[in-house]
């Protein structure tokens, strides 16, 4: 994104995920109003946002620490950062009533062709911001903790909001090297966190059942999952595991997950017909079974570069 691209960005929250996302839109050449209300605080914020960019560096090693930094200026209210804005994020503390009142305030004093976005990660707009005449130009932008280092971020629209604000939304983060990825409709935790919860659940379980040491079973997804997750998702990862892609695999293995699924109560099939036709066809488009052995192979030579790559930071780490 080019830097007369938009009008400034507002910032509203200084925690880690604030953070993060200042040094996200100013890597991308964006200027950025970061609310920091005690101006006691604006040394010791500064210092966390160089320390985090200079750690960040290898992601965009052209763009000097000290560009990132001269593109964020702290101002003391909501009001004075979203003034002129062309995007605002807001990025408090997880509190409906506050989060409520915030985007009020954004929305009246925010220009009208600004566009909303929340970072939350436990509520669908329709929740804070249904009462509002602007509503249709708020939406969520939910990302992983820190965005600065992991680009995947969920777009959550609202039903009211508007599809140009989705596309606007998608721009914006493609501009600034985040991975904008589509939730169609509101839900408790989106799609990132119940992946994650779901895993960590079973996780926990594990480890309250007595089946593993809780360094273990970190070491199932570090040591094993993680290296192929690395570059490839779960899905591609399994297309990979049997001749005839993911719907062949599911045909072989797809009992494992019905037995998962009846052992938590689950009454319905998992591993229908429909799914598997769907993700087949996902695959398929994307890489023809044709490709099957070249992808096997890159996947083979990614996972030993990451694992020398570890073995060797490993080693100068001591």
């Amino acid at each position: 994104m080019g830097e007369t691209a938009m009008a400034h960005v507002a910032l509203i929250g200084s925690g880690i995920i604030g953070r993060s996302w200042a040094i996200v839109f100013a890597r991308a050449g964006l200027d950025v109003r970061l609310v920091v209300r005690r101006a006691e605080a604006r040394e010791e914020i500064a210092r966390l946002i160089q320390e985090a960019a200079e750690r960040a560096t290898p992601i965009a090693p052209d763009v000097a620490v000290e560009s990132i930094l001269s593109r964020i200026g702290f101002v003391a209210t909501p009001e004075d950062a979203a003034a002129d804005a062309g995007f605002v994020m807001e990025a408090i503390r997880e509190d409906l009533a506050e989060k409520t009142a915030l985007f009020r305030v954004l929305d009246g004093v925010a220009p009208r062709d600004a566009l909303l976005a929340s970072s939350t990660s436990s509520f669908g707009a329709s929740r804070f911001a249904s009462e509002l005449s602007g509503r249709g130009r708020i939406i969520v932008v939910h990302p992983l903790a820190p965005p600065h280092l992991m680009p995947a971020t969920e777009i959550v629209p609202a039903p009211f909001t508007a599809l140009e604000t989705v596309e606007t939304a998608f721009e914006v983060m493609r501009a600034v090297g985040q991975k904008p990825l589509l939730v169609r409709k509101e839900q408790p935790g989106f799609v990132m966190n119940r992946l994650q919860g779901a895993l960590l659940l079973e996780m926990m379980r594990v480890v309250d059942d007595g089946l593993m040491e809780p360094e273990d079973v970190d070491s199932i997804v570090r040591d094993g999952f993680g290296l192929r997750w690395a570059f490839l998702g779960p899905f591609a990862g399994i297309d990979l595991n049997a001749p005839g892609g993911i719907a062949d695999y599911l045909k072989r293995y797809g009992f494992m997950f019905e037995d998962l699924a009846r052992e938590r109560g689950m009454k319905t099939p998992v591993v229908t017909e429909g799914v598997m036709a769907t993700l087949h066809d996902a695959m398929r488009t994307a890489h023809p079974l044709s490709e099957q052995g070249a992808r096997i192979a890159a996947r083979d030579r990614r996972m030993a570069a990451l694992r020398a790559l570890r073995r060797d930071m490993a080693s100068r780490s001591h």
